[in-house]
């Protein structure tokens, strides 16, 4: 057909053409995504295990054969001597890493009221020297250590407390392993502590104490830090200059979608104008339809331009049908068992092209 723009019709390679862009474009950042954006987020994660075992060592006494007790039973205040702690502690990490650890073991002596969080006083006692230990390229931190508690001494500060006074009170004392882990983090060039701590819990300034010994060492496990890792080799360098030819090939269909776009409502005005010039020149002969007459049963005449179609007019004098479908309007003239049809296509017009109808 002469002046055809595009051998597909015009809606259609707009819409080609558009799912064209999003496919490109979808395709430009998924590769780019796996390119530039190729980063595994990983994390260092910790697993700490503690244990507190004691004994309490009984002064010399004709009902005990044992010189002490193992731990969670009742005691006698008057019979402790002394209590033996061990502490372990057990630090596992999911990658090795470099740094320092610091610990040392502590007693608080509380004073408070009975059945109430107020307390009277609280005093500290440092039961051992602090100990540094470095560490290099290490995936673990292991620390045991041992101290004997003068359980008397702590008991009769409370005592002699409640004595002078008069307080109607209670008192515990809590031994205390205290840790400090200054970790490197190589990743993000800087420092990562790890605290914690075991606690012994033991009361004080009771005839007996009735329940036992408590000990607070839960075990913990977490996510120390975090951490990108950037992927490297000739997969991703490829998928980076994939991802740019996408996004060069994506933006090139959008200029030309904007063309095509513009030259489209273009055309449409050429078509209208065109018609409307049909319409108006010869309203008097052209009758519109609601729908689309049966021609099947009439020879079918195609003519190629309008003019031809009112040259058939002054044959016959027969009015001109029109209705307009979806890709143009139709004109159709019936007389005798013949059928002179002519179609005003969209697809007729050019930049350079009027309508093939002068």
């Amino acid at each position: 057909m002469k002046g055809k723009i595009f051998n597909l019709k015009k809606i259609d390679k707009l819409l080609l053409v558009f799912l064209g862009t999003i496919l490109l474009s979808t395709l430009g950042l998924v590769f780019s995504r796996i390119g530039f954006h190729s980063n595994i987020k990983k994390e260092i994660t910790y697993d700490v295990k503690k244990s507190i075992d004691y004994k309490v060592y009984l002064k010399p006494n004709n009902y005990f054969d044992s010189e002490y007790l193992s731990k969670n039973q009742t005691y006698i205040t008057s019979l402790i001597d002394y209590i033996n702690v061990d502490f372990e502690y057990d630090l596992k990490l999911s990658e090795r890493t470099s740094g320092s650890y610091s610990y040392y073991i502590k007693a608080m002596v509380e004073a408070n009221q009975i059945n109430s969080d107020s307390n009277y006083f609280t005093k500290e006692y440092i039961l051992s020297d602090l100990k540094n230990i470095s560490y290099e390229y290490e995936d673990s931190v292991s620390i045991k250590d041992n101290i004997n508690v003068d359980y008397q001494q702590y008991n009769k500060l409370l005592s002699d407390f409640k004595s002078d006074y008069g307080i109607s009170m209670d008192g515990n004392l809590k031994v205390l392993l205290v840790i400090k882990n200054i970790m490197q983090d190589e990743n993000k060039g800087s420092n990562v502590t790890k605290d914690s701590q075991l606690e012994l819990n033991i009361p004080l300034t009771s005839v007996t104490v009735e329940v036992p010994i408590e000990v607070d060492g839960r075990d913990e496990s977490g996510t120390l830090t975090t951490y990108e890792v950037k992927k490297d080799g000739i997969i991703y360098n490829i998928a980076k200059i994939v991802g740019i030819f996408f996004y060069i090939a994506s933006f090139i269909l959008i200029l030309y979608l904007f063309k095509l776009s513009a030259l489209s409502i273009k055309l449409e005005n050429k078509y209208r104008k065109e018609l409307k010039k049909i319409l108006k020149t010869y309203d008097g002969i052209i009758v519109n339809l609601k729908k689309t007459p049966d021609i099947n049963k009439n020879k079918l005449l195609v003519v190629s331009t309008f003019g031809e179609l009112i040259d058939a007019y002054s044959e016959v004098r027969n009015p001109i049908n029109y209705i307009e479908v979806k890709d143009g309007a139709i004109f159709m003239l019936i007389s005798n068992g013949y059928s002179y049809y002519y179609k005003l296509d969209r697809e007729l017009f050019t930049n350079d092209n009027e309508g093939d109808d002068k």
